[in-house]
């Protein structure tokens, strides 16, 4: 099925905003990335980019969701967050260190998009949420396994940005090793 209008007006605005956040994504090159005609955007956005930004920002987190879902289903939660960070080393090495999260992103766009922020700060929960309960599920005490999976979270999008800014995985590489021995020390 080929996507309409609307699917292809978010997709292009992740992608964009993976390259040159939100500042730098304009209507002009958002219509050009999706192939759409400019009244598509208040059709489906009557508040133009402002509301596409914020369903792109969602949209994005839930796609990003059901892929940590997926790595939390192994047994061993440091296997997920090696697998997560593998995802990651894979999605900037294929970009050329040209495209980041658009999550971060969406939480740095300040007034351009006011509610932007509160939408990452819902999909950072839902990540934390989900890395939580697989620790939770492995015998972990809830508040550690809450607190590890922000330290988790916050340490692997932080390494995205040194690794976008040094065009290196080195720092995901070694984020990871840590993250999972600390991980690997509450399991215990």
């Amino acid at each position: 099925m080929t996507p309409g209008p609307r699917e292809r007006l978010i997709a292009g605005t992740i992608a964009l905003v993976r390259e040159r956040g939100v500042a730098g994504t304009g209507i002009t090159e958002l219509l050009a990335r999706s192939g759409t005609a400019r009244r598509s955007i208040y059709q489906n956005f009557p508040r133009g980019k402002e509301q596409l930004i914020e369903e792109s920002t969602r949209v994005a987190g839930r796609l990003m969701s059901s892929r940590i879902a997926e790595f939390t289903m192994s047994g061993d939660p440091a296997d997920g967050l090696v697998a997560f960070i593998q995802m990651w080393k894979d999605a900037l090495q294929a970009s050329d260190f040209t495209a980041g999260c658009p999550i971060v992103a969406a939480a740095l766009c300040g007034p351009e998009v006011p509610a932007a922020p509160a939408v990452a700060a819902e999909v950072f929960g839902d990540w934390e949420s989900l890395l939580s309960e697989q620790l939770e599920r492995v015998g972990v005490d809830g508040p550690v396994a809450r607190s590890l999976a922000t330290t988790a979270v916050c340490a692997v999008e932080g390494a995205v940005i040194v690794a976008l800014s040094s065009r290196s995985v080195q720092p995901l590489d070694r984020t990871g090793t840590h993250l999972a021995e600390l991980i690997r020390l509450h399991l215990t």
